[in-house]
């Protein structure tokens, strides 16, 4: 069972979480920001760099631990759930945080078709797939040894069923090197900078909604260097709680490690 905290201190500890996340994936030891707007894109450093980013994005849409100090929910779920009933919003602050999110969550949830040719087990057939299955699906290939990937295989042989083929678990396994070719090393690829792009834009709207709370909540107490601490909102009592707004807090005293870029509308039309 989860710990209670209060929704105040749910939103708090989210915020802290996904921000931390993606600070993680949409940083400059990972990607190079290139171009000027609106025709920048994202080149990862490396492959290996490339694989890190995958397996962190699996922990970003997947769900909380079920004994955490929130009750469960995935990341983005979470999200909608704050910028629905914000509780740090001022003039209108959680709008920006409002539209990233929904962008993303409609992007990542549409089914998509992907021509596949899978060698191994001589099927060439068009996928239907949801973005959110094969993201998770590829970053759990890339996190784990075949012989920890029975799940998804499992997967794979429930997405080729879809397709009218019928393939055994071990016929499955035997294809995920493919499958992993074809959507991470090619697809992934084509998508990065679209979803880097996502990503900054929500970590952009935690910025751009808690900078009012920010400013009412910090305390100088003078000094040099200058000292500081910050106001707690009386809702929330518990002591991680409390740490996670004042982590927070200043986190969002600084600005991202990225500025705001768009990219291309021809990286968001296929796939």
């Amino acid at each position: 069972m989860a710990i209670k905290s209060s929704g105040i201190e749910q939103e708090v500890i989210i915020l802290k979480a996904v921000k931390e996340l993606i600070d993680s994936m949409v940083n400059f030891e990972l990607m190079s920001l290139l171009g000027n707007d609106p025709d920048s894109n994202i080149l990862f450093e490396s492959s290996t760099h490339q694989m890190f980013f995958n397996i962190i994005l699996v922990d970003f849409l997947s769900c909380t631990d079920q004994k955490g100090p929130i009750k469960p929910t995935s990341y983005l779920g979470g999200l909608r759930e704050i910028v629905n009933n914000p509780y740090f919003d001022e003039n209108n602050s959680v709008h920006n945080l409002k539209v990233a999110t929904q962008e993303f969550k409609d992007w990542v949830e549409q089914e998509v078709e992907v021509d596949v040719w899978l060698q191994s087990i001589d099927k060439d057939t068009r996928l239907k797939i949801k973005r959110l299955d094969f993201l998770k699906m590829t970053g759990n290939i890339s996190k784990h040894n075949y012989l920890r990937a029975i799940g998804v295989a499992k997967d794979l042989k429930g997405i080729l069923s879809k397709s009218g083929i019928t393939v055994d678990i071990n016929e499955a396994l035997l294809a995920l090197a493919e499958f992993y070719e074809r959507f991470h090393e090619d697809i992934l690829n084509y998508h990065s900078s679209t979803i880097a792009e996502f990503l900054n834009n929500i970590r952009w709207g935690i910025y751009d909604y808690l900078q009012p709370e920010f400013n009412k909540s910090i305390v100088w107490e003078g000094g040099s260097p200058p000292k500081y601490h910050y106001t707690y909102p009386k809702e929330i009592q518990s002591e991680f709680a409390k740490a996670c707004y004042w982590e927070l807090m200043n986190e969002v005293g600084r600005k991202p490690y990225m500025r705001k870029f768009k990219v291309p509308r021809c990286f968001k039309l296929r796939y």
